[in-house]
């Protein structure tokens, strides 16, 4: 299972995905949407890459935000 970064609304997420989610919340700076990081067991040495390009495409997606983005 890949890495996603899910789009939560009022702290729910758009989705079911799965998987580990990262406690960390990463927002648009634009706008504040809201994504965790949701990832499989193999993909957990790169959740720190995993945010930094969660990061960049969230604020890049701005204003159309999508309820996820694969990592």
């Amino acid at each position: 299972m890949p890495a996603e970064a899910i789009r939560y609304i009022n702290n729910i997420a758009a989705f079911l995905f799965g998987g580990n989610v990262d406690s960390l919340c990463l927002t648009c700076a634009s706008c504040g949407a809201v994504y965790h990081v949701h990832y499989s067991n193999a993909e957990i040495n790169r959740v720190l890459d995993c945010r930094t390009l969660a990061k960049d495409r969230i604020n890049a997606q701005h204003p159309d935000h999508e309820r996820s983005i694969l990592l």
